[in-house]
């Protein structure tokens, strides 16, 4: 979930960088997560203009949602070419973000409006609203439950048909809360959550939202202009291809990937091969990453951003 400067206050611009860096930090220390591979099986052109927030398929048609105040829709895509099939704008006033389909229903959420929009799928006609607490960053669905993120580390799950909240998830890797989860996708009993500002798909339990492995996308082409709001965002299951089609906020091109666990011998190979084999090294690191979380929480304090994190003051 991605928002404008003019939104976002100057310490929260330092808080999230130090969310993503403690969620490192809890990947490099975990000792229960998988290592997840991919393999890229086909790609399509994206357009360039759409900042996406949700991608969803159904029924063989693939559905997205945008953000930015002014530009967020709800589009039909084609699965061929990647060409706009159909569009909707959303009111101005309504930041887009994160949406799932149920039936002939197409959920969207606002970001701080505190609204989901319901819309006819087959019409893009808004059918009714309903009322949530909080912000709204990503959005899946089961048959018998709905999931929000809201950016932390909470998962709400959502009734189906009234959407009123009756419990919630919390993300934990050891022990340890994984925050800024954003757009994502329900397979089986698993959640698939994109981390705001990384090059990470989280595989999270829907049971007791323990993070089950990591996967790293930050080998894909992305956009083409080096803007940092570039983000890896938009999880959607093809259940005919059995893969994944992911994208990310103004990226040119949309992947369909395999996942797969990575071979145990290679990752013993890499791990001899790398240099975080010796203790002394790990040591090293996680110490000099703690030492710049310290740096982010000095400059919280004084509620002055270091100069290096102006980046982060564009879109989240």
């Amino acid at each position: 979930m991605e928002r404008r400067s003019d939104d976002m206050a100057s310490t929260s611009n330092v808080l999230h960088p130090a969310a993503i860096l403690l969620s490192l930090l809890i990947m490099l220390s975990s000792s229960v997560s998988a290592t997840a591979g991919y393999t890229l099986v086909s790609t399509i052109p994206h357009d360039g203009s759409a900042f996406t927030q949700g991608l969803e398929i159904q029924d063989g048609r693939m559905f997205e949602s945008t953000g930015l105040r002014g530009h967020s829709q709800v589009r039909e895509i084609s699965m061929e070419d990647g060409s706009l099939i159909r569009s909707h704008d959303l009111n101005d006033s309504f930041f887009g973000e994160g949406m799932t389909l149920i039936d002939d229903r197409i959920l969207v959420l606002t970001w701080k409006a505190g609204l989901i929009l319901e819309f006819e799928r087959d019409t893009f006609n808004q059918s009714t609203h309903y009322d949530i607490e909080g912000e709204g960053w990503g959005m899946c669905s089961f048959e018998d439950r709905i999931i929000v993120s809201d950016g932390t580390n909470q998962l709400s799950i959502l009734d189906v048909i009234t959407l009123e909240p009756t419990e919630s998830i919390q993300v934990t890797s050891n022990n340890s809360d994984v925050w800024n989860l954003n757009e994502l996708e329900c397979v089986g009993d698993k959640i698939y959550a994109n981390q705001w500002m990384s090059p990470f798909i989280h595989v999270i339990s829907a049971i007791d939202g323990e993070l089950i492995t990591t996967l790293d996308l930050s080998n894909l082409p992305s956009g083409t202009s080096g803007d940092t709001n570039e983000v890896l965002n938009g999880i959607a299951w093809d259940e005919e291809r059995q893969g994944f089609w992911v994208t990310g906020k103004n990226w040119t091109n949309m992947y369909l990937i395999e996942l797969h666990e990575a071979d145990q011998n290679e990752d013993q190979r890499d791990v001899e091969d790398s240099p975080f084999d010796s203790i002394a090294s790990k040591k090293s690191l996680l110490l000099a990453s703690l030492a710049i979380l310290v740096t982010f929480a000095v400059a919280v304090y004084l509620n002055q951003p270091p100069p290096s994190l102006s980046a982060y003051n564009e879109d989240e």
